[in-house]
């Protein structure tokens, strides 16, 4: 008797033990979870722009909800502030852009960019008085961009083109929602903006579209980015974050006109107007970015497109550094981990 219960005692004991132990392996694994995964509210920046529709329609659909992140879009009308803010220490990441993403690393900010949103194919442009016929009228003209941002970038290029330079023309700020009202109330003759402001001039016959992003293929690249050391520490999250924003992006491939009207309330504009925006946008899915993550010199390439922005950024920059690796902005590993497959419309 006395040994049936000693036996009995020690499985009891046995037992104990090893429900302790699967509760402390339980806890382990929780815990290393953690590590990798931010469980704070992490807040992405992201100027008004239509191509990072997936972004709001991930937030909308609950796609970030479901993967356990609290994520905040913080949206800006321009990007200056935004890109101040990110510098600042004050967002995880943001919709950024390439060129953004040079100066930021210039001014002292350690990030990486996990992935390519998009390539405007005609959403950003260049529009002027109808009496200026072409990029060599603006010699001696009021035009109106946001300065050391794209839009600066864009007509520096543009210029370039031509044989001109800023030096050229008469350079007014605003930003991209203020260049167009500016140039609608004749304060500038010329406005560099992007949709959706643009498709307020396209409403009127006294103004025309010069140039576009159309005729620059990948020379406005949309990408995202975050800091380095959030990447460091919670690559789950991240993960997780592109797996909620390119389930945004198939839904609207799925969805067309439920995804606009989301961005619609987002932007205060109609669900038609935001679909004629996205044409001139070209949108990059995981197929799209395995390719646009592989080494090459063209511009839609993301290595040969950085290159050539950081060489403007250092040819136009008042920080004195001699050169720049932009190769090491780019981090491949979560785009490398992504299924291969292609969504059509």
């Amino acid at each position: 008797m006395k040994r049936i219960f000693l036996g009995l005692v020690l499985v009891f004991i046995l037992a104990g033990a090893w429900l302790g132990y699967q509760k402390m392996a339980a806890l382990a694994k929780k815990l290393q979870a953690t590590k990798t995964q931010y469980l704070g509210k992490i807040i992405l920046g992201a100027e008004t722009w239509p191509g990072y529709l997936p972004l709001f329609v991930a937030r909308d659909k609950g796609y970030f909800r479901e993967l356990g992140l609290n994520v905040e879009i913080k949206r800006y009308p321009g990007l200056g502030e935004l890109s101040k803010d990110y510098v600042a220490g004050k967002m995880q990441g943001r919709a950024n852009l390439t060129l953004d993403a040079v100066n930021e690393f210039l001014q002292g900010l350690d990030h990486k960019i996990v992935a390519v949103i998009d390539h405007s194919k005609g959403s950003d442009a260049i529009w002027a008085r109808d009496d200026l016929k072409t990029v060599m009228d603006f010699r001696g003209k009021k035009v109106a961009f946001e300065f050391d941002t794209l839009e600066e970038f864009f007509i520096t290029w543009v210029l370039k083109q031509h044989g001109m330079s800023v030096s050229d023309i008469v350079p007014v700020f605003g930003d991209p929602e203020k260049a167009v009202r500016m140039l609608l109330a004749g304060e500038a003759d010329v406005a560099v903006s992007h949709e959706p402001y643009l498709s307020r001039l396209a409403k009127s016959e006294h103004f025309h579209r010069v140039f576009s992003s159309a005729d620059a293929p990948g020379l406005v690249t949309d990408i995202l980015t975050f800091r380095t050391d959030f990447v460091e520490a919670y690559p789950k999250t991240v993960e997780a974050i592109l797996r909620a924003y390119f389930k945004g992006l198939t839904f609207w491939k799925e969805h067309p006109e439920e995804a606009c009207a989301i961005v619609a309330r987002e932007f205060g504009d109609t669900p038609d107007g935001i679909a004629t925006q996205l044409k001139g946008i070209k949108m990059l899915d995981e197929h799209d970015n395995q390719i646009a993550f592989t080494f090459a010199a063209g511009l839609k390439s993301l290595y040969g497109n950085m290159r050539q922005i950081g060489r403007f950024v250092l040819e136009h920059s008042a920080v004195n550094s001699p050169s720049i690796n932009t190769d090491d902005l780019i981090e491949r590993r979560f785009v490398q981990k992504m299924p291969l497959k292609k969504i059509t419309m």
